[in-house]
């Protein structure tokens, strides 16, 4: 469900009236601007194919969509690099190296902007 208020949330512009006709309660004051919280729980797990990783985080409510970036090890400032966008709180992340070790971080994004990233989790590619 947090993904549809999220996303109502967006589109709507903070417009009580359309938040309303979603059949959603107004829980913030309309032109308050809250930005995502950082997501929590990160983990990376074999896909189902050789040179995939599934990951999975906490789901953030004041989320829209989600952006995904993955460095190879170690990871730098400069290292990290755009994999994926995801309107849920998962996403399969293909064509990696087998046997290198890979980290991922994600972010919450909304219309009032990006949260801090999470915390990186790692894993060796299968």
């Amino acid at each position: 469900m947090s993904q549809l208020e999220g996303y109502v949330t967006m589109i709507s512009g903070g417009d009580e009236a359309v938040i309303q006709s979603a059949s959603m309660d107004v829980r913030i004051v309309p032109g308050t601007s809250v930005t995502p919280s950082q997501p929590e729980g990160l983990s990376a797990t074999a896909g189902d194919h050789d040179g995939t990783m599934d990951l999975s985080w906490d789901p953030v409510i004041e989320a829209a969509s989600y952006v995904i970036y993955s460095s190879v090890d170690p990871p730098t400032a400069t290292s990290w690099q755009h994999v994926g966008v995801s309107t849920k709180s998962t996403l399969t992340v293909p064509g990696l190296t087998s046997g290198a070790r890979i980290w991922f971080r994600v972010a919450a994004v909304n219309a009032n902007g990006q949260s801090p990233w999470s915390d990186p989790a790692t894993k060796i590619v299968p």
